[in-house]
């Protein structure tokens, strides 16, 4: 029983968001962001669900924060998510041109230039903060570009987004995570640059690093890849300023360790992505997504204690 009221519920999900898509695609730019927040304001406090993920985490990361400190933090990035949601179906009506003229401010690119011209390909690191589409849509404006992403639940979410990518938002190809490695190489030896989102817990081909101070489990499969074929990493964000535009930030490549032992240097370097991911969601608390589950998985010694 439970599975056709699973698809009735997906049915639902689906066409209520087309007919919102549909509505916010005609309203005015600025209706649509306060839109977008009142909407992420009001999931926060009605899916009980999502909230107590979204507070157990920033509790987590912050424990010196009072409860209210932490329920304002947490509103505060649901409204974030709400409004790049509604923001995003707004631009599906836009150029590329237009999607792009959001970004107000660049620092940092050149780290991203030097890193490219090597010839070697490029992962753009970055993590579920700001507007990582809008990144997408922004590197795609400087080179031929690919993006790795989790398939959907909803097969036609997946195809709905993936086609927004490709077309609006110029990514080259959309490579799917699980069967990614394929694609990443084929990307690779093409010269791309490819952007990762290295900031969850995917459950597979990981290991543990620190975050905020607790071990996280953490996608290696980047550092495996770029130790093998040389690609460089570049970490970059694209985040929403005090005045409500956008900038990017490009760092430093990330330079991989040369020991003998590979597993440490795959070990490492994820360390130094996490850490510089760190920094960044620190600067920007409200603008991370708290209600995935970084910690969920444990390691072994504190799932079964002596």
């Amino acid at each position: 029983m439970a599975r056709p009221l699973q698809k009735l519920k997906n049915h639902l999900i689906y066409y209520s968001a087309r007919v919102l898509m549909a509505v916010l695609v005609f309203l005015p730019y600025s209706w649509v962001s306060s839109l977008g927040r009142l909407f992420g304001g009001l999931v926060f406090r009605l899916a009980g669900g999502e909230r107590r993920k979204t507070l157990e985490s920033l509790q987590t990361a912050y424990p010196n924060l009072t409860l209210s400190e932490i329920e304002k933090l947490g509103r505060a990035a649901w409204k974030n998510v709400g409004r790049n949601l509604f923001e995003l179906v707004h631009w599906t009506n836009w150029s590329r041109e237009q999607i792009t003229r959001q970004v107000a401010r660049v620092e940092g690119w050149e780290n991203f230039e030097r890193a490219k011209a090597r010839g070697h390909g490029v992962f753009l690191v970055t993590a579920h903060l700001g507007n990582w589409e809008l990144l997408g849509a922004f590197l795609g404006t400087k080179c031929k570009a690919s993006a790795v992403a989790q398939e959907l639940y909803d097969p036609r979410f997946d195809s709905l987004i993936n086609n927004f990518r490709m077309k609006k938002l110029g990514a080259a190809a959309m490579i799917k995570r699980g069967m990614a490695l394929r694609g990443i190489l084929g990307a690779l030896k093409d010269e791309q640059a490819i952007l990762a989102l290295c900031d969850q817990d995917t459950g597979q081909d990981g290991v543990f690093v620190p975050f905020f101070g607790k071990l996280a489990w953490t996608q290696s499969g980047v550092a495996r890849i770029a130790q093998k074929t040389g690609a460089a990493l570049v970490p970059a964000f694209m985040v929403r300023g005090a005045d409500g535009r956008f900038e990017v930030h490009a760092e430093k490549e990330i330079q991989m360790p040369t020991g003998r032992d590979k597993e440490k240097n795959v070990v490492e370097t994820t360390r130094r992505i996490t850490e510089v991911i760190e920094q960044y969601v620190r600067a920007y608390p409200d603008q991370w997504v708290w209600m995935h589950q970084r910690w969920k998985t444990r390691p072994s010694e504190e799932r079964n204690p002596i």
